[in-house]
């Protein structure tokens, strides 16, 4: 018995092992991602092996390609609450899945209070699993604007982290920044690296988040998202009814943690 419990011992001791050596380059699944640049400047109909287009129910309304198109080279996301059908929103995610490095957007977002607009991460499914289409970490790292917040001068930022059965962390209060972020473009963004996540608006830093001694690490690959919607508690909707809210995005960039390294090198 003390043999098969040594035996027992030594083999989880080398299991263990294995597990840390095929997880040190910090990635928690076999997915596949992305590790090369990623730019979008919808210049043309949105790309379909690029972009999915959201066409399901979500936070409590109805998406639909319509409501999610490109014009004067601008991609348009549109809200409408609208009489008689309820919230009628969008949303557009990455086909491929990526992991660290750095992600800007330039977006301009709705001037109607009562909506949000979104810059996010999520893994949804581990792509690494044909057995399933939702058993990702839910890992989720996010821009949220919540137009209730603005105004002629000011406005606020919502930045949070998220991970299925783990403690989420959320700005509190949201970040203040010193203009209306409904009145032009601004470029939004967040490096997602193996030691902290940084979050940031025209190249100034908003908050840094350092792993150590936090519960979330992000470690599996993700797909971006950008999406549209309405409620009434946190959100401070909805709008007035048949009001055409638009949330504008004129480009995308992905640009990987080896090659940001050599641009700080230079």
């Amino acid at each position: 018995m003390k043999n098969l419990f040594t035996f027992l011992k030594t083999s989880f001791i080398i299991m263990f092992s294995q597990v840390i050596i095929s997880t040190s380059d910090g990635q928690v699944t076999k997915e596949k991602y992305v590790n090369k640049k990623f730019y979008e400047d919808f210049n043309g109909p949105v790309d379909p092996e690029k972009w999915l287009i959201g066409t399901w129910k979500e936070h409590g309304g109805q998406l639909s390609v319509d409501r999610c198109y490109t014009k004067d080279g601008h991609l348009n996301m549109v809200f409408i609450n609208k009489s008689g059908e309820g919230y009628l929103g969008s949303a557009i995610q990455t086909v491929d899945e990526f992991l660290y490095g750095r992600w800007e957007a330039r977006v301009k977002a709705s001037d109607v209070p009562g909506v949000l607009n979104s810059i996010y991460t999520i893994d949804w499914d581990n792509t690494a699993v044909t057995t399933s289409e939702s058993d990702g970490t839910k890992q989720e790292i996010d821009i949220e604007f919540l137009t209730k917040s603005f105004t002629a001068a000011t406005g606020e930022v919502h930045i949070a982290l998220h991970e299925r059965g783990k403690k989420s962390f959320n700005s509190n209060p949201d970040i203040k920044v010193d203009f209306d972020p409904s009145a032009d473009f601004h470029t939004w963004g967040f490096d997602v690296t193996p030691e902290y996540l940084e979050w940031f608006v025209d190249g100034k830093p908003l908050y840094r988040y350092v792993y150590k001694d936090r519960e979330i690490t992000v470690n599996a690959p993700y797909v971006l998202k950008l999406n549209f919607w309405s409620s009434e508690k946190w959100i401070g909707g909805p709008p007035k009814e048949n009001v055409e809210c638009i949330y504008q995005v004129d480009w995308i960039r992905f640009t990987p943690i080896d090659k940001l390294k050599k641009m700080r090198n230079k």
